[in-house]
């Protein structure tokens, strides 16, 4: 069964703007993730010591958490934390190179977020 219960993720670059503004597909896709049940928890690194810890202190089990990401070291921490990594897809030639990491999945915008979710749900043994 795979259930993602929350979702860890470095702000900058991915929720807001080298001038700290949200993007705009960042709030309501936040507020989508919290109707679904899905925390949403800020790390200040995306090394895998930060991501351990985050999960801990979060009580979650490592497997039931996805790490958005974009890049490199972001998908080889989680992946070592033993969390899911999702390539956040900003730049289409970097996104081709990573996909070579073997993400867990991947988004284009935080719009997609929640449905990738869902469809991770759907096809756990326990939603048919």
């Amino acid at each position: 069964m795979i259930r993602i219960d929350a979702v860890l993720f470095k702000p900058a670059g991915i929720l807001v703007d080298e001038h700290g503004v949200p993007f705009e597909d960042a709030p309501p896709a936040m507020a989508e993730l919290a109707s679904l049940g899905v925390k949403a928890i800020e790390v200040s690194a995306l090394s895998e010591v930060e991501l351990r810890r985050a999960v801990a202190d979060a009580a979650l089990a490592p497997d039931r958490v996805i790490c958005l990401t974009d890049t490199e070291q972001g998908i080889r921490a989680a992946k070592a934390a033993g969390l899911r990594p999702v390539l956040m897809m900003n730049d289409p030639d970097d996104a081709m190179r990573l996909t070579a990491l073997d993400p867990f999945g991947g988004v284009v915008s935080l719009h997609e977020l929640p449905d990738f979710i869902r469809f991770v749900h759907r096809q756990s043994p326990e939603s048919r």
